[in-house]
């Protein structure tokens, strides 16, 4: 029992339209015949014509609430429905008929008849498959592929379908179960599966080659495994490189932007009173300047008096016999006696009590 799910976003459903639905006869994929396209046909005909278009108003219309819905969006999962080349040998058309429309009815069932948007049988290529859309609307009528498709409906998915379709007369089997292979995408998938059935369904000479096609496949899904390994470590390191980092309360975040606006003014007001200051500064160089000039000039002309005074006083001397300190000294003492005299005056001026 083949059951593979891929996500689908609005960039997606355009081209997996196209695919689908056949719009083209240009094809990627060569084992397509068109000439048997017509055999084609939609187990839920008319719901939708255009992927794009009449998904998003499908989910528009339905889904809780009134906001739009993100552009990254998971709007479709799509599963192929399918199994391999010997289990369709014997069939005929209502048979193969019968086995897509079981599978379809137990999505419908399980997530809702209405949200299947599309399931596109195909019966143009080597093995008969269907793409079956999901809408993934929750019980809420959210959009939620990651609540809707989450781990243990996945495992579900792989362990209901088979035996529902062991009971409804199919000869299928399930997957091995609790293997961490990664899935193959959808185009991957159907390569491996029609280079097997060519190769199962080639003669015998041919063993050898299916053989060596049977390793190489073993070596690629090994590789897909470790590949697994490698990025639940990484992811694992992020979520631990995330949840390690600090977390500010919006509080913390306003008072330490408010802290640092403070910072800044505090040192625009620092680097103007620099400023300033350099100033003053110089205003104090451009005086200090001006008196050193001035103070030599004042000490010429005190050289000069001093030169002028020692001519008088040698004049004075030789011809009076007295010096300009004599002078001086009774100059002083004429002063204090009339000072003294002038005291004395005073006191009898004044009445006596």
């Amino acid at each position: 029992m083949v059951a593979r799910m891929q996500k689908m976003k609005a960039d997606n459903l355009v081209g997996i339209g196209n695919h689908n639905q056949r719009k083209t006869d240009n094809h990627s994929n060569k084992d397509i015949d068109v000439e048997r396209s017509h055999l084609n046909y939609d187990l839920v005909q008319g719901r939708t014509e255009n992927y794009k278009t009449d998904i998003q108003e499908f989910i528009d219309e339905n889904k809780a609430g009134t906001r739009a819905t993100r552009k990254d969006a998971v709007l479709v999962n799509e599963w192929i429905i399918s199994s391999d080349g010997a289990f369709f040998e014997d069939k005929d058309d209502k048979e193969i008929e019968r086995f897509f429309e079981e599978t379809k009815d137990y999505f419908a069932d399980k997530f809702g008849d209405n949200n299947i948007r599309y399931a596109q049988v195909h019966l143009d290529e080597t093995t008969p498959h269907m793409h079956l859309g999901v809408v993934p609307f929750d019980k809420e009528n959210k959009l939620s592929a990651k609540r809707v498709f989450n781990r243990a409906t996945l495992i579900e998915i792989q362990d209901e379908l088979p035996a529902l379709m062991q009971e409804r007369g199919f000869d299928v089997q399930r997957g091995e179960k609790g293997s961490e292979r990664k899935n193959l995408t959808v185009p991957e998938y159907k390569q491996a599966m029609e280079t097997l059935n060519k190769v199962q369904g080639g003669h015998a000479d041919l063993s050898s080659k299916y053989e060596q096609l049977k390793g190489e496949y073993d070596v690629l899904e090994e590789k897909l495994n470790r590949d697994t390994r490698n990025e639940k470590k990484l992811l694992e390191g992020q979520e631990k490189l995330f949840s390690d980092k600090l977390t500010f309360e919006p509080k913390e975040v306003s008072k330490a932007n408010q802290d640092y606006q403070d910072v800044l003014r505090s040192r625009a007001g620092i680097e103007f009173d620099l400023k300033m200051e350099k100033s003053h500064n110089s205003r104090l160089t451009n005086d200090n300047d001006l008196l050193r000039r001035e103070n030599r000039k004042l000490t010429k002309e005190v050289s000069k008096l001093k030169k002028f005074v020692n001519i008088i006083d040698n004049f004075l001397q030789k011809h009076f016999d007295i010096s300009i300190p004599e002078i001086t000294e009774k100059i002083n003492e004429n002063r204090q006696e009339r000072r003294a005299e002038k005291e004395r005056d005073t006191e009898r001026d004044t009445p006596s009590r």
